[in-house]
């Protein structure tokens, strides 16, 4: 499950702005429906973003796979059309 999840880049669109700024913020369920459309099924209560997700760009987030284990996702939020 670490390696699927740090294979791939996890891309979430969101209603934003011209400056990049975001109508609201990306949250922890909607980063798991991103990820489970890449095949993945993760619980929300696993994933940490740290501090709220306001602006488009890049992003690490962390999902604790096991208590011992991690994995470390990419997360790409961009601009919905």
């Amino acid at each position: 499950m670490k390696s699927a999840l740090e294979a791939n880049k996890v891309r979430l669109a969101a209603r934003a702005g011209d400056s990049g700024r975001l109508f609201g913020a990306v949250t922890v369920t909607d980063i798991v429906e991103a990820i489970s459309a890449l095949g993945v099924k993760v619980d929300k209560r696993r994933v940490e973003i740290g501090s709220p997700i306001k602006t488009t760009g890049s992003y690490t987030v962390t999902v604790k796979v096991h208590p011992q284990v991690t994995a470390t996702v990419q997360l790409q939020v961009v601009a919905a059309k």
